[in-house]
């Protein structure tokens, strides 16, 4: 029995890495620049999705408690994807570490997506999120974060950037791991009436790869589980 339990935590270990969302331990918003704070959303997962045939960045944001926009107590609370874009100078202050783009979202009676270009000093202005109880959905063309340099209307570079979450309220701030942009996105093709296909046309996506992955460990798994009974 102690050999199954062995194999099924292996099992578990193995696909960790495969499990691409970033989940944020709950009751940790602090004050944004160090000590104790309270007030600001509390996010407890974020998912960063290219879609939509490699033209789209998608974020998909779960907070601890349903969101009310707009924010009438205080200030606005603000939700800031914090990006760094490898093919350009990164910056840092305040509390921003090592980024070049924002994407904010000010609970606003609007509250439409901003998208800052910190080093090139240009803004644009996109839809806003769509709100649904405790989660925030932020979709963005992805030439408005990275060259569209053959005018395909895709970006190639959308899956070389890294990226975090800062949730701010006054004060208050709600980081996303260390407040580093080091997450990932993963590749979503395998919506409605879309082919799966990579960033390089092969047509494997991603997510392809990932479920061959997961079966194929879970068949190990079946494997030694049974030679251990």
């Amino acid at each position: 029995m102690r050999r199954a339990g062995l194999a099924r935590r292996a099992a578990v270990i193995a696909i960790i890495p495969f499990c691409m969302a970033a989940s944020d331990p709950p009751d940790d918003v602090v004050g944004c620049g160090g000590g104790a704070g309270d007030g600001a959303p509390d996010l407890i997962d974020a998912r960063g999705e290219i879609v939509e045939l490699g033209t789209s960045a998608r974020w998909t944001l779960t907070f601890a408690e349903p969101l009310v926009v707009p924010d009438a107590d205080g200030r606005p609370f603000r939700v800031d994807i914090a990006i760094r874009d490898p093919e350009v100078p990164p910056a840092s202050f305040a509390y921003y570490r090592g980024v070049n783009r924002l994407v904010r979202v000010d609970a606003t009676v609007e509250h439409p997506t901003e998208i800052y270009l910190l080093a090139e000093r240009g803004t644009n202005v996109f839809n806003p999120p769509i709100i649904e109880g405790a989660t925030m959905t932020i979709q963005v063309p992805g030439r408005t974060l990275s060259a569209d340099e053959d005018l395909t209307g895709t970006s190639p570079g959308l899956d070389a950037l890294r990226w975090t979450v800062i949730v701010r309220d006054g004060r208050a701030c709600d980081f996303l791991g260390d407040g580093r942009p080091t997450e990932r996105f993963t590749v979503r093709d395998d919506e409605i009436g879309n082919t799966p296909t990579s960033p390089d046309g092969s047509g494997v996506s991603t997510w392809w790869i990932v479920a061959g992955a997961a079966v194929a460990i879970a068949g190990v798994v079946t494997y030694v589980v049974r030679r251990a009974r």
